[in-house]
């Protein structure tokens, strides 16, 4: 008799608990966090703009465009592994202007600037001159050496003729589809 009082008095706290499990694994987005890089990032990340321009202009530094969306599996890789090493985002506040776009929020933007895979970078002059334009995914020693390399030909005046210098893995990248247009 006393048995069977012990199990019923445990039903309803199993039922609670499987009942809250439930709930908690039901929680929208609880196991599938969303990413969103610009509420992530450490990097001062400006706008694409008039403004940037200036103050690339007054500061003397070419732009680093990222070109990205929060869904690429890529950028979240080239993003967390690369962008936000402390070596890199000394390099960007220091050497260049960092940009970022968000091909999702201005896909007219990003084509303009030639992308066509996600992640892209674009080097411009602060004169808008486009130095070099590269997609997916690099490590933090390619990335330094492109920058560093970038920076030397640019100093001593070597702009690219009429074709930007491109190059990238389209296997480390991911197709961008435009959001349609109202």
């Amino acid at each position: 008799m006393g048995r069977c009082s012990v199990i019923k008095s445990h039903r309803p706290f199993k039922a609670r608990v499987v009942l809250s499990l439930l709930m908690f694994m039901m929680t929208p987005g609880l196991f599938a966090a969303s990413w969103e890089y610009m509420n992530e990032t450490k990097i001062p990340w400006r706008s694409y703009g008039k403004e940037t321009y200036d103050e690339a202009k007054k500061l003397d530094r070419p732009l680093f465009v990222l070109i990205y969306a929060d869904w690429c599996k890529w950028c979240k890789k080239f993003e967390k592994e690369t962008l936000e090493t402390p070596e890199l985002m000394e390099l960007l506040q220091s050497k260049y202007i960092p940009v970022a776009i968000d091909n999702d929020k201005q896909p007219q933007l990003a084509k303009q600037l030639g992308a066509k895979l996600v992640p892209t970078v674009v080097l411009i002059t602060p004169d808008g001159e486009k130095l070099l334009r590269f997609y997916g995914f690099l490590d933090k020693g390619g990335l330094l050496d492109t920058l560093d390399q970038t920076q030397v030909a640019w100093r001593k005046g070597e702009l690219p003729d009429k074709e930007v210098k491109e190059f990238g893995n389209a296997e480390t990248c991911c197709p961008f589809v435009a959001p349609p247009e109202h």
